[in-house]
């Protein structure tokens, strides 16, 4: 009987030693799995939404009164010509939404000894915030006021929130209305009337990968599916 409890005790204990030391090595495996999809310090993604390339775009004159579209991490760069030589200069502001990282004058080459050549005026932004962002500029000599007479520049930037964009896949297709036009047949069953298709694109029948931004502030005159603005795309095949 002595026998038949010692056996039963050791068999006990060795099975309490695999249970604890299975517990811990599943404690340890969600620690780890922790450690490695969440820095420390930081919260978990609140989703799985995937990030964009930031991109470059370079504004200027004809783009006056326009507005366009972009992602917070994007970077906006403004061209005007300008010749302070004369005396005038752009004066130039911009929202707390666009973060002034270069402001750059560059003289036009010209022959040596050659006075008076203008040039161009560069102001680089890197966009910091979401909503709608301004930037505005007067073309006056800095000791004169604003008349209203002058030449000016402005730009809307409506920076859109990342959960906002368009991310699908589609066909390109010929739709004969108004005249006829390209619009794209989602997968998701939408349909998308871009406003910038590239040529390369207009291909009916064409399966296409696409980001776009929604285009909430215009209406189109076709009224064949939502209004967008396409950011990236590539075929599908």
């Amino acid at each position: 009987m002595k026998k038949t409890l010692g056996i039963l005790l050791i068999i006990g204990i060795v099975a309490i030693a695999v249970l604890t030391s299975g517990c811990m090595d599943n404690n340890s495996g969600i620690e780890d799995n922790g450690d490695a999809d969440v820095p420390e310090g930081q919260d978990a993604p609140a989703n799985d939404f995937p990030a964009l390339e930031p991109i470059t775009s370079v504004y200027i004159e004809d783009n006056n009164t326009e507005i366009v579209r972009a992602l917070k991490g994007d970077t906006i760069i403004i061209e005007l010509q300008e010749n302070p030589t004369t005396g005038y200069s752009w004066n130039l502001s911009a929202s707390s939404g666009l973060s002034l990282v270069n402001d750059t004058y560059v003289q036009h080459s010209a022959d040596e000894g050659l006075t008076g050549v203008g040039g161009v005026h560069v102001w680089t932004f890197d966009l910091i915030e979401n909503g709608v962002q301004n930037i505005s500029a007067v073309y006056k000599r800095p000791w004169e006021d604003i008349t209203g007479e002058e030449d000016a520049f402005e730009l809307t930037v409506n920076v859109v929130p990342l959960e906002n964009m368009i991310m699908a896949t589609g066909t390109v297709i010929y739709v004969d209305l108004e005249g006829g036009f390209y619009g794209i047949a989602g997968e998701d069953n939408t349909n998308y009337d871009p406003m910038n298709l590239e040529e390369e694109f207009m291909e009916d029948g064409l399966e296409v990968e696409f980001t776009a931004y929604p285009v909430e502030d215009m209406m189109s005159i076709r009224m064949w599916g939502q209004l967008v603005e396409i950011r990236s795309m590539q075929s599908a095949a």
